[in-house]
């Protein structure tokens, strides 16, 4: 899957539709982003039996859930990436 990329942060109105949103940390408050068709999901923070990588799971999304400092970073400071989940890849589109 490839989309832009919307980094959101604590009291961001941002459009996401057809995204992929990169979250420090997200908890079940942030489940209204779901609803908002997103395109994916990448968080620093989390696991694979979190919260978020669940509803990832259950909507058929591509996501990174808890990839670390230096995967978020990239992600951050990419306008547009790649989520190749068969691959465990996230690569930056030029």
């Amino acid at each position: 899957m490839q989309a832009d990329v919307v980094v959101l942060k604590d009291g961001t109105d941002a459009d996401i539709s057809g995204k992929i949103v990169a979250l420090e940390k997200a908890d079940p408050g942030y489940d209204w982003i779901f609803a908002k068709g997103i395109a994916g999901l990448v968080t620093k923070y989390g696991g694979p039996a979190s919260h978020m990588a669940i509803r990832c799971a259950e909507f058929g999304l591509p996501s990174a859930i808890g990839c670390g400092a230096q995967t978020f970073s990239y992600v951050c400071t990419s306008e547009r990436i790649e989520i190749d989940c068969n691959n465990k890849k996230i690569n930056r589109i030029y």
